[in-house]
């Protein structure tokens, strides 16, 4: 009999819904992630509902199989988050669709979860970093930040985050028994030159970049690095961010008039896949990460991986990359110079990259993970 009973809820298809992103089909690493899992538990026959939020540009109804709702919020960096959240809670309890679960991806959606239970549905509580510590939030942001910390541990069902260092950090500091599940990436192939070209680059002979430009992500730390080199490398600077203009306004006097520095923007598809695969050295220099897909993007191509030594980006590239101290623009610029003199330096962990991304941050397993935690509520 209990057996049965436990068959019948592996086999149950779940309709789960994820709050919230900011634009599903093009968007960062919140947004990725719910891509790789939405679709996956879509193909395994349950029903997936995003929200997102409509001003970052117009999403179909349907995305990858999954049901898309935007809801709207207060445009402005510091508040966006938490409206939009408050937007897609509201939705979500006057909807007539009964989830069986609701998938918060930020303390600002978790913070709602007391609320949506109020209509009998389980909420999990996904970490993706520790949202406070981020340096771009003033003394009054933190600690907004850590009262709707406090409400989502307290108020989700179960909670879970991308990185041991996370669940570390909230079993010793609030006693949370967190579940470890990890971002993903899958092994990639390599795409020829072909669009990268016409930038003006040359294959093998550039340092890559490529994130969000927020102060966080420390593109600053690498532009100092960079042009205190003497070389013919080149260095890409890839990414975007709205509200961060000052920022961005400081990266590009950082690079001046030196013409190796290319600032792309946004870069997707066969452009970005090509900027991965012909690459001479990945740099990542951030100062905080929850766990990040882009670098586990840069590992499954096989990059050289260089990276700031702080607990996150150390936790995922294992042995299979270089370090250099956080913040240090010497550290950096003298670990850049060891590894653009040596080929043979840069190409012995690329092997070791692919296999630590296919061992340890495998998508189908993540999804496996989600599937069994989603079903342990729903009893």
């Amino acid at each position: 009999m209990e057996e049965g009973v436990a068959l019948a809820m592996k086999s149950r298809k779940l309709k789960i819904a994820f709050l919230v992103v900011k634009n599903i089909a093009r968007g960062g690493g919140i947004e990725k992630y719910t891509q790789e899992l939405g679709r996956r538990l879509v193909e395994r026959g349950h029903e997936v509902t995003v929200y997102s939020m409509g001003h970052y540009g117009e999403v179909a109804g349907e995305f990858m199989g999954m049901r898309v709702i935007p809801v709207s919020c207060i445009r402005k960096s510091s508040l966006e988050k938490l409206s939009a959240s408050a937007s897609a809670a509201f939705s979500l309890l006057i909807s007539r669709e009964e989830y069986d679960i609701v998938h918060c991806h930020s303390v600002a959606a978790g913070a709602f979860a007391p609320f949506i239970r109020l209509k009998g549905l389980k909420c999990i509580l996904q970490m993706h970093g520790i949202e406070w510590q981020r340096n771009r939030w003033s003394f009054v942001g933190k600690n907004m930040l850590k009262f709707l910390e406090r409400v989502s541990l307290a108020g989700n069902h179960a909670c879970t985050a991308v990185s041991m260092t996370q669940c570390d950090f909230y079993r010793d500091n609030h006693g949370i028994q967190m579940r470890y599940i990890p971002t993903g990436a899958e092994i990639k192939p390599h795409h020829d030159a072909r669009e990268i070209l016409k930038m003006g680059l040359e294959p093998g002979r550039y340092i890559f970049f490529a994130s969000r430009l927020v102060r966080e992500k420390g593109a600053h730390y690498l532009l100092e690095a960079f042009r205190q080199l003497k070389t013919d490398y080149r260095l890409v600077i890839a990414g975007d961010a709205k509200g961060e203009e000052v920022y961005k306004q400081e990266l590009q006097t950082l690079a001046g008039d030196d013409a190796r520095i290319l600032f792309p923007g946004f870069v997707e598809g066969r452009a970005l896949q090509e900027l991965f695969s012909n690459a001479a050295v990945y740099v990542q220099p951030s100062e905080i990460e929850g766990l990040s897909i882009a670098l586990l993007e840069a590992m499954s191509y096989g990059n050289c991986c260089l990276v700031s030594d702080i607990p996150e980006n150390m936790e995922a590239i294992g042995q299979a990359g270089f370090t250099f101290q956080n913040k240090s623009v010497d550290g950096l610029r003298n670990e850049l110079s060891r590894l653009l003199a040596s080929e043979e330096l840069r190409s012995s962990v690329g092997d070791a990259a692919r296999a630590r991304v296919k061992e340890c941050y495998n998508w189908d397993r993540i999804t496996d993970d989600f599937e069994d935690m989603y079903r342990g509520l729903v009893v």
